[in-house]
């Protein structure tokens, strides 16, 4: 698995302010074998399927030890895979789960302490779980050093990959809620306040970036509007809640389909890779589109691949905060999802389905928990404000190359900022195709970009896409995720 190392402050401009940059990364396409246990088989799917996981690279303890950790602003723990749990010492549980990836050893670490044993449980609505001890140690992201923070050490694990959790504090699995890992940052005056922005570009990129404490007015275009976090039924906050106003689809002619009866609540959470909606409203965007909802089956939802030719414009229109709250339009392909025929050649049994150009759906229904994931995100620009409780929204600047970071401040909170004009234009220069037996490479993708300021949003990114190939879209987190991002990782 190849995880790019952060970026420094320098090296993009930030040394002025109080910003930390995060360049993280998604594993390198694979198509792992396929699990047929219950319960998992389908989360395995999702998330191999889809090309979720996003990975950033940590250094915890003394001598540092270099650990790559999902990034999950669903959850508010930091946590490790111990070395020796029993998921990284059981070749059985690892035919199972899959094998551990980044771990952390305890006893390599001189700055290592026990905060209180058997303590640290966690479990997510994909059943997936951890547990293990609190401990304190030194950690460091972005150039920045964390001072003993409190992380969880799984040394009983069903997930074989240690999470960067950056939700609310309130929200951690203690009993007892313990200053996380946004509060120390502002603590410890690395930012000004708990704030940060996300950047996944699209399906086909590798990498994405977080800014802890800033924005980038070139990651997206027109105007950063603001919605409110919304508290849970007590009225604490513990998660990015918003209300989801109106979702809808803009078909190639302009038709306008409406799929929304009422504001939905949904979380937008980076460690999900699809999107989930209360069942109603995904139904009626099954019967419009003639998916076939397998979720109780191989776990999919299948739709016809002819949509990506026959209305190759057609976006899905999610729109937060009332008629006047921002509008993000995510494009048909990361919707409809060319990947199926990889897993078709594996074993993957299909239902009897109505077409034969067999894709996935990126949404799926859902009657506990309604989550925005990757499959959203890409095409979203968000700036969480954990302080003020505020989300800033705006249409994703897919593919730039280009940076202009601005400090986000406790005077100004998500500050009142204009990205880009439009999308970057993308040209393809190279012939040779992903596939084709040739040189073996996709084609060379040449990014330009403007800065101007822009009053609109309604611009949906323009993608350097290769032709579809199986094994390239099929982008696996790693063998056996078994689920990681398949329902969610919301903790329950």
């Amino acid at each position: 698995m190849r995880i790019l190392s952060v970026l420094l402050a320098a090296s993009i401009g930030a040394t002025a302010q109080r910003v930390i940059p995060v360049t993280f990364s998604r594993p390198t396409a694979r198509l792992p074998a396929l699990h047929d246990r219950a319960g998992t088989y389908s989360q395995e799917l999702n998330n191999n399927l889809t090309g979720g996981g996003y990975y950033a690279q940590v250094t915890v303890g003394t001598p540092p030890q270099t650990i790559d950790l999902i990034v999950d602003t669903g959850s508010s723990d930091v946590w490790l895979l111990d070395a020796h749990s029993n998921l990284c010492q059981s070749k059985a549980m690892q035919n199972y789960y899959g094998y551990c990836l980044s771990t952390y050893d305890p006893s390599k670490s001189s700055t290592y302490s026990v905060v209180s044993d058997d303590s640290f449980r966690i479990s997510y609505v994909d059943r997936s779980g951890a547990e293990g001890d609190y401990i304190r140690d030194n950690f460091s992201i972005g150039g920045a050093d964390i001072e003993a923070l409190q992380m969880g050490l799984a040394e009983n694990t069903t997930i074989n990959s240690g999470l960067l959790g950056i939700g609310f504090a309130a929200n951690v699995a203690a009993s007892t809620p313990y200053p996380n890992i946004m509060s120390l940052f502002q603590d410890q005056d690395l930012i000004a306040i708990q704030a940060y922005s996300l950047y996944l570009d699209d399906l086909y990129a590798e990498t994405g970036t977080i800014l802890f404490g800033g924005l980038d007015t070139d990651k997206f275009i027109g105007e950063l509007e603001i919605v409110s976090i919304e508290p849970d039924r007590h009225g604490n906050y513990s998660s990015f809640t918003v209300a989801l106003s109106s979702f809808t689809t803009t078909a190639d002619n302009g038709t306008v389909t409406n799929y929304t009866r009422s504001p939905v609540p949904v979380i937008l959470d980076s460690g999900t890779t699809l999107t989930y909606l209360p069942s109603s409203m995904a139904n009626r965007v099954f019967r419009a589109f003639d998916a076939v909802d397998d979720t109780s089956g191989t776990g999919l939802v299948f739709v016809s691949c002819d949509y990506l030719s026959d209305n190759q414009n057609l976006t899905f229109d999610f729109q937060f905060g009332g008629n006047n709250g921002p509008i993000v339009r995510v494009p048909i392909d990361e919707m409809v999802l060319d990947n199926v025929q990889g897993y078709i050649e594996l074993g993957l049994d299909l239902p009897s389905l109505p077409f034969d150009n067999v894709c996935s759906f990126g949404l799926q229904p859902n009657s506990d928990y309604y989550l925005l994931g990757d499959t959203f995100l890409r095409s979203a620009y968000v700036v969480y404000d954990l302080t003020n409780k505020q989300i800033g929204l705006a249409q994703a600047n897919l593919n730039s190359t280009k940076s202009n970071i601005v400090e986000i401040t406790q005077e100004s909170g998500i500050p009142d900022a204009s990205g880009v004009a439009s999308q970057v234009s993308v040209e393809q220069t190279a012939t040779v195709l992903p596939g084709t037996g040739n040189s073996g490479g996709a084609p060379t993708v040449t990014v330009t970009s403007t800065s101007t300021p822009s009053q609109s949003s309604a611009n949906v990114g323009v993608r350097a896409l290769p032709a579809p190939d199986w094994e390239i879209m099929a982008v696996a987190a790693v063998v056996g995720l078994c689920g990681l991002m398949g329902v969610g990782l919301v903790v329950i």
